[in-house]
């Protein structure tokens, strides 16, 4: 049984007319062909999928053909089928990565000795070429200064910074462009009517879009999804992991309102169900791009900022942490704790699944002495006390931006002159983070603005996962265990 092809492979292009998004490097090689005029070393840069290998084959075809027609390879001719079935023992294809030692190319200055079977030229393809290491490199500098006239040496690379320069001033370089979304999208139309896909409004677009200039990448998605039925937006985003576009307006909506629960309330529905926080950053800048072009300039002032924040994350050592910390910047503080595991209505209504919400524990509230009807409440006493905490959230926010993020999803009680604060479960990270010196003594600092008098703070845990704390008896056992000691009893 004959081996299917895959999509890309069956439609690789066969002549150069037939090449994507490459016009001018097209002209060049074609006409080179028609007036015989070849270079001895040719290279071939550009990003994957854009076709440095292809133009290579067609080159080589061209090169060899018994009857061109018009710098194009005619594909009928003894040499042309024997160069596509693979068996001209004339066109030679080396992987860089596998064959990068000095051992091989000494074997190859070896065979370019020897004269074509059959063909005009003898060609060696060498894919990936950044990858021969500097020894292999500089021999194969002397073949390449005084190449013999019946060979043709053809190198394609992602990164041709990495080709000595003594090399690329040997060959004729072309570097190849990513592919343009709208040539990309209709070739996928174009494919896709053929292979009798069903594409939906937009699909061919946005797969041509996440492709990302490659044309190749392009291909292997509409395959992959053409398979299992009709290809729509929303099974390419299922498919990628992206977030639906509804999602990412409300959150823009989020950031141009300063609504921090909604922008917040997204972040942690994206957490939750394990999406990919940069990519989510990258649709929202791509989607605050195109409406911004569609004349929306209220949403200018963010692009800058989203470009920053997407060149940031992946060095985060939390992206969760840092997409919540650009949120709360514009935005501010939220206007109630977020429950943890939940999303507030306005996620859920956009697309995205909702979960049931995890309900932490409250503190317990103390009330004045009623004994003391007469005495004026305290600052920071009374009925008032919720809205003197939304001022302590805010001026933490402005004192420090971590303190803020950290004392959102907190519940506080004040009373005595001790200000109780109490994490619920499920925010150990919050709690750990507040119990640091600098910053609890930043809380200190500004509760004392609010509070008066101000004896103590307290941050307290409601969860039960963490670490167990040892008794004196427990502590003293380890102690002695490690120390290959005993206790003695009095």
């Amino acid at each position: 049984m004959a081996e299917e092809l895959s999509l890309y492979r069956r439609w690789r292009p066969k002549r150069f007319s037939e090449v994507v998004g490459q016009d001018l490097v097209v002209a060049t090689l074609r006409r080179a062909v028609a007036l015989g005029k070849l270079h001895h070393a040719y290279l071939f840069a550009g990003q994957r999928g854009v076709g440095k290998t292809t133009l290579a084959r067609i080159l080589a075809r061209a090169a060899n053909c018994l009857s061109p027609e018009d710098g194009e390879p005619c594909n009928r001719c003894a040499n042309c089928l024997r160069i596509l079935s693979g068996q001209s023992l004339d066109v030679v294809e080396i992987d860089g990565a596998s064959h990068r030692g000095i051992d091989q190319v000494r074997q190859l200055r070896e065979e370019v000795a020897f004269l074509p079977a059959g063909s005009r030229y003898k060609v060696y393809i060498i894919d990936e070429v950044h990858m021969l290491t500097q020894e292999a490199f500089n021999a194969l500098l002397k073949t390449l200064e005084e190449p013999p006239p019946h060979v043709i040496f053809m190198f394609a690379t992602t990164e041709p910074h990495k080709v000595p320069p003594t090399v690329l001033s040997r060959c004729q370089a072309f570097w190849l462009q990513p592919i343009p979304e709208e040539l990309i999208a209709k070739k996928v139309e174009e494919i896709g009517r053929a292979e009798g896909f069903v594409l939906g409004e937009g699909a061919a677009a946005f797969l041509a879009r996440r492709a990302g200039g490659s044309l190749r990448d392009a291909l292997v998605l509409l395959e992959q999804l053409g398979r299992a039925g009709p290809i729509t937006r929303e099974r390419i985003e299922n498919y990628l992991g992206l977030p639906p576009q509804a999602q990412i307006d409300s959150f823009l909506a989020a950031l141009l309102g300063k609504d921090a629960d909604t922008a917040l309330g997204i972040v942690a529905d994206l957490s939750r169900r394990g999406r990919d926080l940069a990519l989510f950053v990258e649709e929202v800048l791509a989607r605050a791009r195109d409406r911004v072009v569609n004349g929306e300039a209220d949403l200018l002032p963010f692009l800058s900022d989203l470009v920053e924040l997407r060149a940031q994350l992946p060095r985060a050592f939390s992206r969760k942490l840092h997409l919540e910390l650009f949120v709360l910047e514009k935005c501010g503080p939220p206007k109630r704790p977020p429950e943890e595991g939940s999303a507030p209505a306005e996620v859920q209504a956009s697309g995205a699944p909702g979960s049931a919400a995890l309900t932490a524990p409250a503190p317990e509230l103390s009330s004045p002495p009623a004994d003391e009807p007469d005495v004026e409440p305290k600052k920071g006493e009374g009925a008032g006390e919720e809205d003197l905490w939304e001022k302590v959230l805010r001026a933490a926010w402005e004192r420090r931006a971590d303190l803020g993020v950290f004392l959102a999803p907190a519940q506080a009680a004040y009373a005595d002159g001790v200000l109780r604060i109490v994490l619920p479960t499920g925010f150990r990270y919050h709690y750990d983070s507040l119990r640091e010196k600098e910053v609890l003594r930043a809380l200190e600092e500004v509760a004392r603005e609010f509070y008066d008098p101000l004896l103590a703070v307290e941050v307290r845990y409601a969860g039960n996962d963490g670490p167990k704390a040892l008794t004196l008896e427990e502590a003293a056992r380890l102690l002695a265990e490690s120390l290959e000691g005993e206790i003695i009893e009095p």
